[in-house]
């Protein structure tokens, strides 16, 4: 009963937490400084084209802004790597791990997006700006939803399973043998039940972030193209993706404190895998439900 409230006041402070949120402010106020250093870059670029100093580091510190404060905006898969990090046993250094990784695979991807589609393809800036947010967009969030599924289809299973009570004997037969015993299972752990399991997986949440090139690096690619400064403009879309990469290894250290400091005040429990389930329950429910959401915008 005491984990069962404790599971109940854990999923009301989130949800307390959602609806107290103003993410319409907050996504206006990420457009309008989007905007802002977007303007920065496109100017950055002109006076790089221009041969004026310091124009080298006007851009790449616009292209690193523009990255953090876009990806308080609306996708990115923060999302995603919040939920992982609360309704997995994933630890904080492989979440970031795959935050930075993610955020960099999604700039070099629009890389090789843009200037192959230009070199290779031909194709126009419109045409890229289309395939960008009509096909790989609805792609990704299909892939992040598909991410909430395995999630939630995993806590769903844990929990059908019952928990096998503690006996006396097999009670004292734990104290005699300590912490250290390794003659028998007792059991999987929470990290074997809820934790990412193979490197296949850490992939599969990287390809979903990174499929939908940022349309903020289509716009600097295709002007760096266009001025024949590519060099420069490959390398402010890695810096940018550097900025986005802040902002969901923020995301991805805050969702695993969350967890931590909620499972660590109930104390020992041989239920603990199964709050673990209800937890990755909650956090597949809520990635498939954003990325839904954010599907039914982009169609």
């Amino acid at each position: 009963m005491r984990i069962l409230s404790v599971s109940a006041l854990i999923v009301a402070l989130v949800v307390g937490l959602f609806l107290s949120l103003d993410l319409s402010t907050v996504a206006a106020w990420a457009v309008d400084q989007q905007r802002g250093f977007q303007n920065q870059m496109a100017g950055a670029i002109r006076a790089l084209r221009a041969d004026q100093p310091g124009a080298w580091l006007a851009l790449m510190g616009a292209a690193g802004a523009y990255g953090f404060v876009h990806a308080v905006g609306p996708g990115h898969g923060k999302y995603m790597i919040g939920g992982v990090g609360l309704g997995s046993a994933v630890s904080a250094p492989r979440l970031l791990g795959i935050a930075l990784v993610s955020s960099l695979a999604q700039a070099l991807w629009a890389v090789t997006l843009v200037y192959g589609g230009f070199f290779l393809l031909e194709l126009t800036a419109a045409q890229m700006t289309v395939l960008a947010e009509d096909v790989l967009a609805p792609a990704s969030y299909l892939a992040i939803c598909a991410v909430g599924v395995i999630l939630a289809g995993r806590g769903l299973r844990r929990l059908a399973r019952p928990v096998a009570p503690v006996a006396a004997g097999h009670a004292a037969h734990d104290h005699e043998h300590g912490h250290e015993c390794a003659c028998h299972s007792h059991g999987p752990s929470p990290e074997q039940v809820a934790g990412l399991r193979s490197m296949r997986e850490a992939m599969a949440l990287i390809a979903s972030i990174a499929i939908r090139p940022c349309t903020g690096a289509i716009f600097l690619l295709v002007i760096a193209w266009q001025m024949d400064i590519r060099t420069a403009g490959a390398a402010a879309v890695v810096v940018m993706g550097l900025g986005t990469a802040g902002l969901t290894s923020l995301v991805a250290v805050s969702s695993v404190a969350a967890r931590g400091l909620a499972f660590s005040s109930m104390g020992p429990t041989r239920a603990l895998p199964l709050v673990y389930a209800l937890a990755q329950v909650s956090a597949g429910a809520a990635i498939i439900w954003i990325s839904l959401v954010m599907l039914r915008v982009a169609l």
